[in-house]
């Protein structure tokens, strides 16, 4: 006695192939995939580069900020010369 179950060699959802799939529609949806593929690497790439480009503008500011703070810090110390201390000279000046 032969049950249905018997007639298929192989599971159905393996050997599954949706109707009206040729070669060229495969071809097509290969061709499109390699495009999507190929255009997603030249955004990521630009992606990449304006980030690196980012990266570079925030470095040369810090470096250019802490170059300011050094000299300022430099600059800060004590006044050393030499004076002169004039008493009495034009007191109804003040």
């Amino acid at each position: 006695m032969k049950t249905d179950m018997d007639a298929h060699t192989s599971s159905p959802r393996l050997s599954y192939r949706p109707a009206g799939a040729n070669w060229l529609k495969r071809a097509a949806f290969a061709v499109l995939g390699v495009a999507f593929a190929a255009a997603a690497f030249f955004f990521i790439t630009v992606a990449l580069v304006a980030g690196a480009f980012l990266a570079l503008v925030i470095a040369l500011r810090w470096w250019w900020m802490m170059r300011r703070l050094r000299a300022a810090q430099k600059s800060a110390g004590p006044l050393e010369g030499e004076y002169t201390r004039i008493d009495g000279a034009n007191d109804s000046r003040r």
